[in-house]
């Protein structure tokens, strides 16, 4: 072989050696999205976050899981796709402010882009929703989590100097605290707990609006009777006890929090 055909020979396999370990790191959620929609626009962010949700509900949802699942997304299916007195629906209105911040976000190949539909659900993307000694703000954080995160070595220093009201009501800073704080649920659910890559997003979600604690609760009682605790498992233990609470306004938000979200990515994907 001569020199110049060996340094090519080697150049290639070089660099098939660093693809493939690229493509090894990267989730299996990513490898969904086609080449055409990763080039960033309103109608490409809408359909990858369908592909996506669409991706994790199957790899995450069977059986009875599935089936209350998808009985809960048309109970709460109207008031997602209601529209206001000027016929449009405000969840789309949402996403179309949020998308000039989102889109410098959604780059990271770590975050799977169905959680940027949390901060549609939770705010309506308004800077002051909510009460700042509360829930407030875009993503709905409450200040002794945003204190927590500002804690951490590996926090940026214009989040630690920050106020946490003025992080809370500033798009950028609080969907960068918004990250922080899903990163830390899945690296627990992922990493420590050893679930699957797709219920781990999910339990994470639900962390987020419902609360690591009471999530890891249910899922320890749910292993004290023996049952099953992957995600499809424990969202149909979690509608069983539901059902048999209905008043209790904590755990009907908890069961609608997903189908919310999962209806919201439709429509944000009919109206672009």
């Amino acid at each position: 072989m001569r020199p110049q055909h060996l340094l090519l020979f080697c150049l290639a396999l070089y660099i098939s050696i660093i693809s493939s370990a690229v493509m090894a790191d990267a989730p299996n959620w990513s490898l969904v999205i086609h080449d055409d929609l990763k080039k960033p626009s309103l109608n490409n962010f809408a359909e990858r976050n369908s592909i996506l949700f669409n991706y994790f509900l199957k790899k995450s949802l069977s059986g009875l899981g599935r089936k209350d699942f998808y009985s809960v997304s048309k109970q709460v299916k109207n008031k997602i796709f209601w529209k206001n007195h000027k016929n449009r629906n405000i969840y789309a209105d949402a996403f179309r402010r949020s998308y000039p911040v989102v889109k410098n976000f959604d780059k990271r190949a770590d975050i799977p882009e169905i959680v940027f539909l949390i901060p549609y659900l939770e705010s309506l993307w308004h800077s002051k929703s909510g009460k700042p000694d509360e829930d407030y703000g875009y993503w709905q954080l409450v200040r002794p989590i945003v204190e927590e995160i500002q804690a951490l070595p590996s926090t940026p220093s214009n989040i630690k100097k920050a106020h946490s009201n003025t992080i809370r009501s500033n798009p950028k800073l609080s969907t960068e605290v918004a990250l922080i704080h899903l990163r830390r649920y899945y690296f627990y659910f992922a990493k420590v707990a050893k679930y699957s890559e797709t219920d781990s997003w999910l339990f994470a979600i639900t962390s987020y609006n419902w609360g690591a604690g009471n999530v890891k609760r249910m899922l320890s009682e749910m292993k004290r009777k023996k049952l099953a605790a992957n995600f499809s498992d424990f969202y149909h233990y979690l509608y069983r006890i539901h059902l048999a609470h209905p008043k209790d306004k904590s755990l009907k938000a908890a069961v609608e929090y997903l189908p919310n979200l999962w209806n919201i990515s439709k429509v944000i994907r009919q109206t672009t």
